[in-house]
Parts: C-alpha cells; sequence; structure tokens
C-alpha cells in the first residue's frame, strides 16, 4: 500500500512538472535572456496571489472548508512554484537537486522532529 501511494505521488509530481514545461513552452514563457531575478520578479505576484487563496482555503470556517479545494489550492501553489524554478533555468534545476540532496542526508542520527515547531532540526551533536 505505501509503495502505491508513494508512486501515485511520484505520478501526480511528474505530471505537474511535464505540464508546466508545456505551458510555459506553449505560450513561448521560456525566455533564456531574461535576467534571473527580473523573471522572478515578474512571477512573484503569481506565487502570492495563489498562497494566499491557499491561505484563505486554510482560514475557512469548519463548515466551508473543503479538502478537495485546499488540495487544489496546495497543487496551484505548487504548479506556480515549479514555474519559478522553471524560470532559473539550470540554477533552479541545480537547486532541486541541491535540497533534494539535503533533505534526503537528513536522518534521524543528524536530526529530530521538533514536535514544538512541527518541522526537523539538526541535533547538537
Amino acid at each position: 500500500m505505501k509503495e502505491d501511494h508513494r508512486q501515485n505521488f511520484l505520478d501526480a509530481v511528474q505530471s505537474i512538472a511535464e505540464s508546466v514545461f508545456d505551458f510555459h513552452d506553449r505560450w513561448s514563457l521560456l525566455d533564456n535572456k531574461k535576467p534571473a531575478h527580473l523573471a522572478i520578479e515578474e512571477r512573484k505576484e503569481l506565487l502570492l496571489e495563489e498562497v494566499n487563496e491557499l491561505n484563505d482555503e486554510i482560514n475557512k470556517t469548519d463548515e466551508d472548508k473543503s479538502i478537495k479545494l485546499l488540495s487544489r489550492e496546495a497543487a496551484d501553489v505548487l504548479y506556480v512554484s515549479v514555474g519559478h524554478l522553471l524560470a532559473l533555468r539550470n540554477e533552479g534545476l541545480e537547486a532541486m537537486y541541491q535540497v533534494s540532496k539535503k533533505n534526503n542526508n537528513k536522518t534521524k542520527q543528524t536530526h529530530f522532529f521538533d514536535k514544538k515547531e512541527k518541522k526537523v532540526k539538526k541535533l547538537n551533536i
């Protein structure tokens, strides 16, 4: 069961990545000449809008909350974030690999989950 869930998750993330690339290609949004900081500056409002929509969904009253809408808003944040990394070209790709490697190297021998802060933190060793 865990392996099925893992594969379904990986397939969904790949689907997002393929869609983001194809979307940017279809609309000629892959500008290799634009400076990286300018590309992200131009995209900043898109990400803020999606994060705000996710926040609005989180803050709904209990009777108005919908896991389906919450999931879609979270996926919108991911979609736009992946677009940011695509806009950063090779540096974005390198950053994704670096962040993956950094987090893959966090183990129970080097880190712990801080229940109060709800995040993984480095052990003081």
